[in-house]
């Protein structure tokens, strides 16, 4: 993973410029499962691909010779790997050569191919959606890994989906959210502080109380307190233990920009 900045390409470069982004601050690459240095890459791809091939090969040959449901396992190993293969940035030059470029003023980003999705984070419309895996087991859940995912829309409706393809979403992420939120609160807040309402999605922000997607208004002094909990974004309702509102993050646009906003008219 790179988070320092590397050249863009010619055409990255170009849009950048183009949408006035500023100073280039970070550079993510594809995630790859193995450490691989470029001088060794064709001898990986050789080495993986002869190991496929004994493996579908030998899965046949115990088809054939001594039993279907011996091969099975050669037979599944052999078909995973070959996926796997095929979705990895070693193999695949095209996938390997996108780049996440995160700028002082906002993105570019590989969306499919060779194209390029470029936006201000001012302009910008986030949604970001975080998915837990864990198991339960007698009661006692063990996290055992997440996937992420960060769809963003521009103005003129172009939008990018910025998955665990690109390696460190763990830090890529936070920085994309908190980038949009310093561009965007003091804008929304003086709207508000003025008299005006701001929506976000199933919620709307106004100085008389949070609004949800029924329409009902919760007035602030009513309101406890405004988090994200697994994985929905709750409102709780002064003396009551249920949320008054739960929709899912993933609805919720900029919502690190709603979580600061509604912490302000909370305390006000």
């Amino acid at each position: 993973m790179t988070t320092v900045p590397t050249s863009p390409s010619p055409a990255a470069n170009a849009l950048a410029t183009r949408h006035r982004l500023g100073g280039l601050e970070h550079t993510f690459r594809p995630e790859s499962e193995v450490g691989v240095q470029e001088k060794y890459r064709m001898w990986f791809i050789v080495g993986s691909l002869v190991g496929i091939a004994a493996l579908l090969g030998g899965g046949v040959l115990l088809w054939v010779k001594v039993h279907w449901g011996v091969a099975i396992f050669p037979l599944w190993i052999g078909v995973l790997a070959a996926w796997a293969v095929g979705q990895s940035p070693l193999f695949r030059s095209r996938l390997a050569a996108r780049r996440l470029h995160l700028y002082e003023h906002g993105l570019v980003v590989n969306t499919s191919g060779s194209g390029l999705f470029a936006a201000r984070w001012e302009r910008v419309v986030l949604y970001q959606e975080t998915v837990q895996e864990v198991i339960d087991y007698k009661g006692t859940r063990t996290p055992v890994g997440s996937a992420h995912v960060s769809q963003l829309v521009a103005p003129g409706g172009a939008k990018a989906r910025i998955t665990d393809v690109y390696a460190g979403s763990h830090t890529w992420a936070p920085l994309i959210a908190e980038a949009v939120a310093r561009a965007q609160v003091e804008k929304m807040w003086k709207l508000v502080r003025e008299g005006g309402t701001v929506g976000f999605g199933p919620y709307k922000l106004s100085a008389a109380g949070v609004t949800n997607a029924s329409g009902e208004v919760l007035p602030w002094r009513d309101v406890s307190e405004v988090a994200v909990r697994g994985g929905m974004v709750c409102v709780w309702r002064s003396g009551r233990t249920k949320a008054w509102a739960a929709p899912k993050a993933q609805q919720v646009p900029n919502l690190l920009v709603f979580l600061t906003i509604a912490d302000n008219l909370r305390r006000r």
